[in-house]
Order: structure tokens, then C-alpha cells, then sequence
């Protein structure tokens, strides 16, 4: 039985589903040091689980909602509603003390370029474009086309 539980452990940890070490997480060395880290925490509100992931962009590959940065993400300040929000290529981030947590945005938010990897969608004869299941109306501002969260998918 403890060599079956020590074997799970090994595939776990070596797949990354399992926390990196403590000298890995606090940065001290390590041979996961080097990779930025992601911090996610449970809807029990439990202990925080430090996961390096490898960069895509200068972010980790799979950006889901309520997972949190240490560090500031690269992107524009967008406001909206009173609250300064960081959209960085369809992630929007909203900061909560030192971190940067990825946030759903609210329909109505405007900001100036499409994410890559959008696709066109054509809804009521007008095209529109989809990335992550937000969809994006074009509109224009200033004369400039800028893009407004028109709902989601």
C-alpha cells in the first residue's frame, strides 16, 4: 500500500498536479524556481497552493478566473465603473493588495484591441468577435475603432 501511495505521489509530481516544494514555491532554489507562479485558491477559502506554470506570452498558459499573480501583469489600465482594471490580451485582471487576480469582465467595458485567437461572429447582420466566450462589438471612438464587452457565450 505505501509503495502504490509513493508511486501516485511520483506521477503527480512529476505531471505538476501536485504543489511544487516549499524552497520552490518561496524561491530559494529549487528546480521550479525560475518559472513564474500562480497562485489558486479554493472556494473552502483553504490553504494557498503555489503551481508554476511555463510562460505563454509572459503569462502562465491557462488563465481562469480567481486565479491570482504575485506579480503585475503586462497590459493597459482599463477603467470601468469607478475601478482600474489591467486588460492584457483578453485577461482582465483586478488588483487585491499585492496580487493580480484574472476577473470576468462586465459587459460595457471598452477596450482598444482584440485579443489573438478572437473569432468573428455574426449576431442581428452585425459582426462581432468571440475570445474566451466574451463576445466583442466593434465601435468607434475618437476615430478610433475600439471594442466594447457586449455579453458572453
Amino acid at each position: 500500500m505505501k509503495k502504490m501511495i509513493l508511486s501516485i505521489a511520483i506521477i503527480l509530481v512529476t505531471a505538476g498536479l501536485a504543489a511544487p516544494s516549499a524552497m520552490a514555491r518561496s524561491g530559494r532554489g529549487g528546480a521550479m524556481s525560475h518559472r513564474p507562479s500562480v497562485e489558486m485558491r479554493g472556494p473552502s477559502h483553504g490553504p494557498r497552493v503555489v503551481k508554476p506554470m511555463p510562460p505563454v506570452g509572459g503569462r502562465p498558459a491557462a488563465m481562469h478566473y480567481g486565479m491570482r499573480l504575485a506579480s503585475r501583469p503586462s497590459g493597459i489600465v482599463v477603467n470601468f465603473g469607478g475601478i482600474s482594471f489591467i486588460y492584457d490580451n483578453g485577461v482582465f485582471y483586478s488588483s487585491i493588495g499585492r496580487e493580480f487576480e484574472v476577473v470576468r469582465p462586465s459587459v460595457g467595458m471598452i477596450v482598444p484591441s482584440l485579443p489573438v485567437g478572437h473569432t468573428v461572429m455574426m449576431r442581428n447582420g452585425a459582426k462581432h468577435y468571440v475570445h474566451n466566450g466574451v463576445i466583442y462589438s466593434p465601435m468607434h471612438s475618437n476615430g478610433r475603432v475600439v471594442f466594447r464587452i457586449a455579453g458572453f457565450i
